[in-house]
C-alpha cells in the first residue's frame, strides 16, 4: 500500500477548485470533505515499442547508405552513377555531394526543393511497417479491427498505436518493454537537462483505496533535478507554470491498486521549442502502477497529430537522418499513411495517429501561485508521492 500523506485537503469548488484544508472550524459549520494529494514529476518519457525477432516483413529498414543508393535510382540516376555517388559517399571522399542531393530531394512543379522541409513532395520510398498483433497501449476508439493490437500486459484487444507500427521497423525507435528505444532514451536523456519538467499530481479520499480521483498534470519552471546516477531525484519541489497551456485536469480512478484516468480528454504540455514543440494527445489513457521504488510506472496514450512527431524526429534535417533516424521522409509518408483520428475535413487525410509511452514518474512536492506568491499544497497539488 502506499503511505498517506500527513496532510489534508478540502473542496470548496469541486475537482478544479482543490484548496488546502482550513483551520480549526466552527462548532456550527459542517466540516468539508478532506482530500489527500500526492504530486510527482516525469522522469523518463519514451515511445511503448514491443519488437520482435519477425514483426517486420522482409526485415528492419536498411542502412542509410543502402537507401541513399535508392532514393538516387527514384530521382532518376543512372544505376552506374548512382553506385559512384554511394561509393564516394561511404569512403568519404565526396560525402557532401549526396547529402545536398538529399537535402533536395524534393520536387514541387519540377524544381528541386528541400525534401526535409516538404517531406510530400519526395518520392515515397515504401518503407516496410510492423505486422505484429501484439503492442502496448489502449482501445481508444472503442474498435477492433485488422490493424489492431492486443496488449500483451492487460489483454486487451482492438489497441491503438499506430505510431509503433509506422516507426517500429526503423532500427533507432526498435525497443521492448524492458529496453527503451534508442532514439527515444537519447532524445530523452538530453532534452531533460534543459526543458521544464513535466508534473503530475493525483487527488482523492483515501489514495491507499480504490475509488475516484482526480489527475492534475502541469509545467514545471525547472528542469529535472537528477542524483548522481542520472536518475530524476525524489522529494524535489517544483512550481507549476501559470499558463494555462500547460495546466489540464481530467478525472480518474484508483482500481485494484491501479491509476487510470477516466475522463478520456485532450492532454495538451509545452515542451522544448528546439526539441518537441508540445504533446498534444486527444482521447487520452493512462495506467500507473508503484513500483518497488515508490516511483511510478507505466503507459501514457492517445491520438497525437503526427506532423507534430515527425518535427520531433526531423527537425535534425541530413545531420540527423545521416546520423540516428534513418530515412525521414519516408517516415512522413509512413506516419501519414497510419494516421487513424481527426480527419480534414477537406481531404479526409487523418490529421492525427494513435500513440502510446512507456512513462515513469518520481513523488515530488509542487508549488503553485496563491496571492502572488508559489505555495507548496494549495489547488489540490504538492506532496509528495510516496
Amino acid at each position: 500500500m502506499w503511505r498517506s500523506s500527513n496532510l489534508t485537503r478540502s473542496v470548496a469548488t469541486g475537482f478544479a477548485s482543490l484548496v488546502v484544508c482550513g483551520a480549526a472550524m466552527t462548532a456550527s459549520a459542517k466540516p468539508a470533505q478532506a482530500l489527500e494529494t500526492r504530486s510527482y514529476a516525469m522522469a523518463w518519457f519514451t515511445a511503448a515499442m514491443n519488437s520482435t525477432e519477425n514483426d517486420c516483413p522482409g526485415g528492419v529498414h536498411p542502412s542509410i547508405q543502402v537507401q541513399y543508393h535508392k532514393n538516387l535510382l527514384d530521382l532518376g540516376y543512372p544505376p552506374a552513377e548512382a553506385a559512384k555517388l554511394i561509393e564516394a559517399y561511404v569512403s568519404g571522399d565526396d560525402d557532401e555531394q549526396v547529402s545536398d542531393i538529399m537535402l533536395m530531394r524534393g520536387r514541387i512543379n519540377g524544381q528541386p526543393v528541400n525534401g526535409y522541409a516538404h517531406p510530400g513532395a519526395v518520392v515515397d520510398p515504401q518503407l516496410t511497417h510492423v505486422t505484429a498483433k501484439e503492442g502496448f497501449g489502449f482501445n481508444l476508439d472503442g474498435k477492433d479491427g485488422p490493424m489492431n493490437f492486443t496488449d500483451p500486459l492487460t489483454k486487451e484487444a482492438g489497441v491503438d498505436n499506430q505510431l509503433s507500427r509506422a516507426l517500429g521497423c526503423s532500427n533507432p525507435f526498435r525497443g521492448t518493454y524492458n529496453v527503451k528505444p534508442g532514439l527515444w532514451l537519447f532524445r530523452w536523456s538530453t532534452m531533460r537537462d534543459t526543458t521544464p519538467a513535466w508534473l503530475m499530481t493525483i487527488a482523492g479520499e483515501d489514495l491507499d483505496t480504490d475509488g475516484p480521483i482526480t489527475v492534475i498534470f502541469d509545467r514545471a519552471m525547472e528542469h529535472l533535478i537528477f542524483n548522481g546516477d542520472g536518475e530524476a531525484r525524489p522529494d524535489i519541489t517544483y512550481r507549476a507554470d501559470t499558463d494555462p497551456r500547460n495546466h489540464t485536469v481530467l478525472k480518474g480512478e484508483i482500481k485494484d491498486g491501479m491509476i487510470r484516468i477516466t475522463e478520456h480528454g485532450r492532454l495538451q504540455l509545452m515542451q522544448d521549442i528546439l526539441g518537441g514543440g508540445q504533446l498534444v494527445l486527444d482521447k487520452t489513457h493512462m495506467r500507473l502502477t508503484r513500483t518497488n521504488t515508490g516511483n511510478l510506472d507505466g503507459f501514457l496514450a492517445g491520438f497525437q497529430p503526427w506532423e507534430h512527431l515527425y518535427f520531433e524526429i526531423g527537425q535534425g534535417g541530413p545531420a540527423s537522418e545521416d546520423m540516428s533516424t534513418g530515412e525521414l521522409p519516408g517516415k512522413w509518408h509512413l506516419m501519414r499513411k497510419m494516421a487513424d483520428y481527426d480527419p480534414d475535413p477537406s481531404t479526409g487525410q487523418n490529421r492525427s495517429i494513435s500513440a502510446t509511452y512507456r512513462v515513469e514518474f518520481v513523488p515530488v512536492f509542487v508549488a503553485r501561485m496563491k496571492n502572488g506568491e508559489f505555495v507548496v499544497g494549495n489547488d489540490g497539488a504538492g506532496e509528495g508521492g510516496k
